[in-house]
């Protein structure tokens, strides 16, 4: 069964609790992002009340320098965001990137044309397909033909 672009049909994906609503710039589809670029006061909240449990933890082992795992958590946790932000930028549905289209355009073009290339192989061939390429489909097509009449002609042989 042929996959159905959402971009034909309307329907989008739905992002619960977005912190972002917006238009992507290439092909104007709504989009919705979780996560934002910097942490927020719950993730820090989070981050400090985790440093706590493992300080009391590790209190007994470490002594006092237990207190200082919020050092590592924090970048930890900033690292993660960072991650799972840069994960959510590109366009589901187009591929489009905004934070390469503002580095290097060339690269942003590139990493389209990869997404609808490994997403749509059907749609990208088309338009890759040069016009000598019809001469060579058809030579192929006739040869296929002649095969399937040859292993035809030997079954009919061999009966």
């Amino acid at each position: 069964m042929s996959q159905i672009h959402p971009l034909q049909t309307g329907r989008f994906y739905k992002v619960k609790n977005p912190r972002k609503s917006f238009l992507c710039a290439l092909c104007s589809a709504p989009r919705s992002m979780k996560y934002s670029k910097n942490l927020s006061g719950k993730n820090y909240l989070q981050i400090l009340i985790v440093s706590i449990c493992l300080s009391w933890l590790l209190y007994p082992v470490m002594g006092v320098r237990a207190v200082l795992l919020i050092f590592p958590l924090w970048m930890i946790a900033e690292v993660i965001n960072k991650l799972l932000y840069r994960k959510e930028l590109p366009c589901p549905y187009c591929g489009f990137d905004a934070t390469w289209y503002r580095r290097d355009v060339t690269i942003a073009q590139r990493k389209v044309k990869e997404f609808w290339r490994d997403n749509f192989p059907e749609i990208d061939n088309k338009e890759q397909q040069p016009l000598h390429s019809q001469k060579v489909a058809d030579a192929i097509v006739n040869q296929q033909q002649q095969e399937s009449l040859d292993v035809t002609q030997s079954q009919d042989q061999v009966i």
